[in-house]
């Protein structure tokens, strides 16, 4: 029979030959003392909640006097009458998920659809810079504050503003995903403002082209410096460029076909082959024993980094302050030069989107002027000229 809990009830209180025994409380229904073979007391709380019945530990004895667990009792029963589920609660925040829990759904449901070099990058930023800052932190309790002292944190004490901001795309997609799979209801990154970028307008010059291939001629890794050459020749991305197999190419027809799972706007690209590229591929297929064109040290996988041999490059050619990516603007910038128009050049570097190649647009400018000096030239040179006295 219920009675009333006391300090000295539970003092005495043992669980004798049973595993566990429970002395329940007179005053509040539900509330009881638990007591294990081993001498442990816990107070505890029995109700019901959608035709479930709970029961939760308050807390253990003597950390809980009787009577502070006999009110934290009623409190969680007037709650419970107001439609509160205290143990279902106490379960949701310990099993709620994590940040890291969203890296691993995140990594597993949608970075996996990137391509090799997204991943790589991605997988990055989460191991490096997001998960130690917040990877305890639940995906419910991330705030605007979080967030903003996470980009702050990139911006200025590692001095890389630029990779500050693309940490705060990638978490505003994975809280995109939170949101859906519900996790919680709002993006705490949306809104986030971003350090200011400029785009580099950086081109090499013909002098400086006629530079790099004298130092490539000289280059003792022949096999890094063919890569830098068909970055030249095509104008490719340079992960396209080294993760490219033989089967991608029909040098009878002088055509690259880049599957949609190998370029950045994720759809098949073409792209038509100079004489100068195809003659250079032949060269390099001659001793190949890889499928890729450029093998790294295992000929099953593709050579990775070509920064070293970019980098003793320019410097014997004294180009500065040039990455390997402008060389993609260089090609751009020659055809441009040649008369290739906006749209042209777009479908030469795979662009999906009219803005991208529109950086080039200044390029125009002294094209345009000399179209403009011929037109002049012809009207001040025409008979008949007009003049105001006419």
């Amino acid at each position: 029979m219920p009675e009333r809990l006391t300090d000295q009830i539970v003092r005495r209180a043992a669980a004798g030959n049973k595993a566990q025994v429970f002395i329940w409380d007179d005053q509040v229904k539900g509330f009881a003392l638990r007591v294990t073979t081993r001498g442990s007391k816990a107070f505890v709380l029995d109700y019901r909640v959608n035709g479930r019945q709970r029961r939760m530990t308050i807390g253990n004895y003597p950390d809980w006097s009787v009577a502070a667990a006999r009110e934290q009792a009623k409190a969680m029963k007037r709650d419970v009458d107001l439609g509160a589920d205290p143990m279902g609660d106490r379960h949701d925040e310990r099993t709620a998920p994590t940040m890291r829990d969203l890296w691993q759904r995140y990594r597993s449901e949608h970075l996996c659809h990137k391509s090799v070099r997204s991943q790589a990058d991605e997988t990055a930023m989460w191991r490096d810079l997001i998960l130690p800052k917040l990877g305890k932190e639940r995906v419910r309790d991330l705030t605007v504050e979080h967030v903003e002292r996470l980009h702050r944190q990139i911006s200025t004490e590692r001095g890389t503003p630029v990779r500050a901001n693309r940490v705060i795309e990638v978490l505003r997609k994975a809280m995109n995903l939170a949101v859906r799979w519900k996790w919680r209801p709002d993006n705490p990154v949306v809104g986030i403002r971003k350090n200011p970028e400029h785009k580099r307008q950086r081109y090499l010059s013909m002098g400086e082209i006629a530079r790099l291939n004298v130092a490539l001629d000289d280059h003792p890794e022949q096999g890094s410096a063919d890569a830098i050459r068909l970055l030249m020749l095509t104008g490719a991305r340079r992960g396209e460029v080294l993760n490219a197999t033989w089967d991608m190419f029909d040098l009878d027809s002088g055509i690259w076909t880049m599957p949609s799972a190998h370029t950045k706007q994720r759809r098949q690209h073409r792209v038509p082959l100079a004489g100068a590229a195809v003659d250079l591929l032949r060269r390099i297929k001659q001793t190949s024993d890889s499928s890729f064109i450029f093998p790294g040290k295992s000929p099953e996988r593709p050579l990775t980094d070509i920064k070293r041999t970019w980098k003793s490059l320019c410097e014997k050619a004294q180009i500065e302050d040039a990455r390997i990516h402008d060389l993609r603007h260089s090609f751009a910038s020659i055809l441009v030069s040649q008369g290739a128009s906006l749209p042209l050049i777009g479908a030469m570097l795979g662009h999906t989107q009219v803005q991208t190649t529109q950086r080039y647009a200044h390029l125009y400018d002294e094209p345009l002027k000399g179209a403009a000096e011929l037109v002049s030239q012809a009207i001040n040179g025409a008979s008949g000229r007009y003049s105001p006295s006419q």
